[in-house]
């Protein structure tokens, strides 16, 4: 499947998250695990989890449509972020704009107790995974 968004999208994404002017696509970088490891760190560090629209939007509801999810993220441009979900979708169809070979599958997780697995599992949770060569 291919992303649901544009290389405008894409170079608005890098614009938006501070990525430097060597990882933007426009700069042709390689796909390799140094350019994965920045859009990485640049998604984690400007989209938060957060959860502020089931408490205080007219809807309380979360849309998981990508272009919805880009323009809450991105577009208005507030500092916000979404669940999980929200930010591991959009992040998902900017790693397929951007070239890699990504895509999503639930998980269900368990809490740790001093680094072991234990308890009962918890609902599904929306992760990608990536069918990615190294160089």
């Amino acid at each position: 499947m291919a992303s649901a968004y544009t290389s405008e999208q894409l170079r608005q994404w890098e614009t938006y998250v501070g990525l430097p002017s060597k990882y933007h696509h426009a700069s042709k970088p390689a796909l390799n695990i140094q350019y994965l490891n920045a859009l990485h760190v640049h998604q984690i560090a400007a989209v938060p989890y957060e959860n502020l629209d089931l408490h205080y939007s007219h809807h309380h509801s979360v849309s998981l449509d990508p272009q919805t999810q880009f323009n809450k993220i991105v577009t208005e441009g507030r500092g916000r972020g979404g669940y999980c979900m929200e930010g591991n979708l959009l992040y998902n169809h900017i790693l397929k704009a951007a070239g890699f070979n990504a895509h999503t599958v639930g998980v269900r997780i368990r809490p740790r107790v001093d680094g072991v697995p234990s308890g009962e599992y918890s609902g599904w949770y929306v992760i990608f995974l990536f069918s990615q060569l190294w160089d």
